[in-house]
């Protein structure tokens, strides 16, 4: 199956999935990976307009002639993870490639434009991943500044072809009224933070904040024992707060692209 993706096959169970969404005539929807073109079929009954964003040349092919008397869509043959996202407003409906799930989330993140309400079919076990609770991961606290995430529901395992051997659901992650901040950053400092292997939060930044830093810091947010899945997001915000404005550019560069490092050493192990 390209691109290891796990198709839809029923026209109704979609129909179902878009009725607990808000997407509307007035919507320019994007869907990632549309495969056989069962979503955007029906997306195309409801939206203002679909972008499709589809890698496989073949899919491309039959995605053409399938739809080549709607007037309200347009057809890309790319790599979304290299597609520049479009000037907002807009919506993302997809059944992405579980695979590519955390890169193509990321890639949301990280982008200028943000959609307003993203609607993904993912794994339950990666779904959970961006859910704040009182054990958080680093990918909820990262997508927490930007979304509020939920999940709609479950799907049968059933309802796919190939049949997948986990659970699968529907996630939504709505847009907030945020502040604009230097992002990558924060996405350094947490990353740093949940992977240092250390005991506690004191031990994984004793050496980029003093201890008179240390002191007024738990003094405030009370976190030095917690561990960082023990933080909340106010408390992640606030310590990055502290961190942008009173640690030295030295230290910082402790700190200053590790997410970049990180991702080529996970690179590096893999080979």
């Amino acid at each position: 199956m390209p691109f290891s993706q796990n198709f839809i096959k029923s026209s109704f169970l979609v129909r179902q999935l878009l009725s607990v969404s808000t997407i509307s005539p007035n919507d320019l929807v994007v869907e990632i990976g549309p495969g056989l073109g069962i979503i955007t079929q029906e997306l195309l009954k409801i939206a203002k307009e679909v972008i499709v964003i589809e890698k496989d040349r073949d899919l491309i092919y039959d995605l053409k002639n399938k739809f080549s008397q709607n007037q309200n869509i347009k057809i890309i043959n790319q790599d979304f993870l290299k597609w520049p996202l479009p000037v907002p407003p807009f919506k993302i409906f997809s059944n992405i490639p579980f695979s590519l799930t955390a890169n193509i989330v990321d890639k949301l993140l990280k982008s200028k434009n943000k959609a307003s309400e993203v609607y993904f079919i993912m794994q339950l076990e990666a779904a959970e991943k961006y859910i704040l609770n009182d054990s958080n991961t680093q990918n909820s606290i990262l997508s927490a500044p930007f979304y509020d995430v939920e999940i709609l529901g479950n799907i049968d395992r059933t309802s796919f072809t190939p049949k997948p051997q986990v659970d699968i659901v529907l996630i939504k992650f709505t847009l907030k009224n945020h502040n604009g901040f230097d992002y990558q950053s924060f996405r350094d400092f947490v990353i740093f933070g949940f992977n240092q292997w250390k005991a506690n939060v004191f031990e994984i930044y004793k050496k980029v904040f003093s201890y008179d830093q240390f002191k007024k810091i738990n003094h405030q947010l009370k976190i030095n024992n917690l561990k960082p899945s023990e933080l909340s997001l106010d408390q992640w915000l606030k310590l990055f707060d502290i961190y942008t404005k009173f640690v030295s550019p030295d230290k910082k560069r402790l700190i200053s692209g590790f997410e970049t490092i990180y991702l080529k050493n996970i690179r590096a192990k893999k080979y």
